[in-house]
């Protein structure tokens, strides 16, 4: 087993850190204004964007500035804000699809029905989830309907499926019993069903990363499986992949969208950083961006 040994750094004030960087090779050309962003970045949350910038002895290359790590991590902040963009756009549609399906084939209140999904005890703690999230939800279509309808009616599946968070979303598509139910919803997205469940669940921990703030650059992403008809793709784990299925998706659901020139926009004035994130050569030349750069 691998010997552990116990932490002893210390705790270092921002014009230290920046002495350390500065020992270590990186150019500072404003020490002031950069302690300032140290003084309201936390070092640790910068590192991700430097390490890129390292030799192998821990020293950084030749060249590499503090603000060209600061121009990572702005970069990333957008990138963030475009992804969530996207995949808001996608959330807000795949639930329209599922409810109405779901309401019209089996009625409103068919959450409540366990017949209807594979695994009976997956279903009830899904189901207790949302009895609880439903009794403390203080939007203003769920308190119409506790103040109108009897204690411990569920609401309607058009209701319930606007409390759900996506992760929660993918469970209760991914435990549907009868594959025609799925097959209505993905074939709305022109994909087989393990391809879209898959999807969904890798857009969960994009999501996830990008509401809490986290480092999407450079980041390696959980893989997913990729349609026969989006051949365009880099490296298992490069959000390359996600931007591309997202571009597919955006298609089928707002035709002439224009979020992939927006990041397009984004990356070309940033034109060494996609291949930081696993951008495959040529990227600018292939779907979906040769329209768009």
């Amino acid at each position: 087993m691998r010997h552990r040994q116990p932490f002893r750094e210390k705790g270092l004030t921002p014009q230290q850190q920046l002495e350390t960087l500065s020992a270590r090779g990186l150019h500072i050309e404003d020490s002031q204004r950069a302690r300032r962003h140290l003084e309201h970045i936390n070092y640790h949350r910068l590192l991700p964007y430097w390490e890129g910038l390292l030799k192998g002895d821990g020293r950084f290359e030749p060249g590499s500035t503090f603000e060209s790590v600061l121009r990572r991590y702005t970069f990333d902040r957008k990138l963030r804000l475009l992804m969530l963009d996207a995949i808001e756009r996608l959330e807000v549609s795949i639930r329209s699809r599922w409810s109405n399906h779901m309401a019209v084939r089996h009625g409103p209140l068919c959450l409540a029905e366990a017949e209807l999904f594979q695994d009976r005890r997956v279903h009830q703690r899904s189901y207790e989830s949302l009895l609880h999230f439903y009794a403390g939800n203080e939007d203003e279509f769920v308190v119409r309907f506790r103040e109108r309808y009897e204690r411990g009616q569920i609401p309607p599946i058009w209701i319930c499926s606007e409390m759900l968070t996506l992760g929660q979303l993918a469970h209760w598509l991914g435990n549907l019993r009868d594959p025609r139910d799925l097959h209505a919803v993905s074939f709305a997205y022109q994909l087989e069903r393990e391809c879209f469940l898959s999807f969904l669940q890798h857009l969960t921990e994009v999501r996830n990363l990008a509401a809490h703030h986290s480092r999407l650059f450079n980041r390696k992403l959980p893989a997913f499986v990729l349609p026969a008809q989006v051949l365009e793709n880099a490296e298992e784990g490069s959000i390359y992949n996600t931007i591309v299925m997202l571009d597919f998706l955006l298609s089928i659901i707002s035709p002439g969208h224009s979020w992939t020139r927006r990041l397009a926009h984004s990356l070309k004035r940033h034109p060494d950083l996609p291949e930081e994130m696993g951008f495959p050569p040529g990227w600018h030349a292939r779907p979906p961006f040769a329209e768009s750069v």
